[in-house]
């Protein structure tokens, strides 16, 4: 019985000793891994790699909450252009350290991201104002255009039926047939060279005398040019009287011979 309760003691002591090593130990170790992100975070912010930074000096003040954490937290913030994340780290830093000895650079900082937060809600505030008055004067040409579609219609409907409109049907155009012109046909013209013989004169039947006054007439070359003549206008007028009689050739009734033949 009292052996049982010696080894008990003994072991309660040990696990006693053990946590409480481990207790005084954790904050040095602790103190360790703070260290670690912080370095870790200093690199990523000189990198400009500012996400990652944030991440370290977060885990570096859950190991460790220094007030020199919550400065770089705000720092990253204001690179990521994250203002209202800023204000708010910033503040916290003042608040956890109030005899900084950057209070008045954190100040000037918090003015300035103030002003742009202000600026930012103008700016946001003007954008949603321009929206809504886009919105309602859409709504009110939609409803205007809407209102005289319906009244167009209704008119339309209102209207009375007008008759149809006559279309005047073509009328036919006269075209009058051109007559085609008589085909001209001149006949050869025998002349009798006016130096030999003179028609127009009568002719004596008696020899002029002399030598060549006992030849006959119906030996002169003369005298059978004008019996040629004669007969060639004899043959023309016949073929004209035959053809202006039935009234198919190539002759029309106004129509004049332009052979130079005295048909007389």
């Amino acid at each position: 019985m009292f052996s049982t309760r010696v080894a008990g003691l003994v072991v309660l002591g040990l696990v006693s000793g053990l946590a409480l090593a481990a207790i005084a130990a954790s904050p040095a170790e602790d103190k360790v891994l703070a260290k670690q992100h912080f370095e870790a975070g200093a690199r990523h912010f000189d990198l400009a790699e500012y996400e990652k930074a944030l991440e370290d000096f977060k885990e570096a003040y859950r190991l460790r909450p220094d007030a020199t954490f919550l400065y770089n937290i705000a720092q990253c913030h204001r690179k990521l252009g994250h203002v209202d994340e800023a204000l708010t780290f910033y503040r916290n830093y003042l608040r956890r350290a109030p005899e900084a000895p950057n209070r008045g650079e954190v100040e000037r900082r918090l003015q300035e991201l103030e002003a742009e937060q202000q600026a930012t809600q103008a700016r946001k505030a003007e954008e949603e104002r321009e929206a809504k008055q886009a919105r309602v004067a859409k709504a009110a040409a939609e409803a205007k255009a809407a209102a005289e579609a319906q009244a167009a219609k209704t008119a339309e409907s209102a209207a009375p039926l007008s008759p149809p409109v006559a279309t005047p049907s073509p009328q036919p155009v006269a075209v009058p047939l051109s007559r085609p012109s008589p085909e001209v046909i001149v006949w050869p013209v025998v002349t009798v060279p006016a130096n030999r013989v003179d028609l127009t004169q009568p002719t004596s039947s008696k020899p002029a005398g002399g030598a060549g006054a006992e030849t006959s007439i119906l030996h002169s070359w003369w005298f059978w040019s004008a019996v040629g003549v004669v007969v060639v206008g004899g043959g023309v007028a016949a073929v004209l009287l035959a053809t202006r009689g039935n009234g198919n050739g190539p002759f029309c009734a106004d129509c004049a011979a332009t052979a130079g033949v005295d048909l007389k």
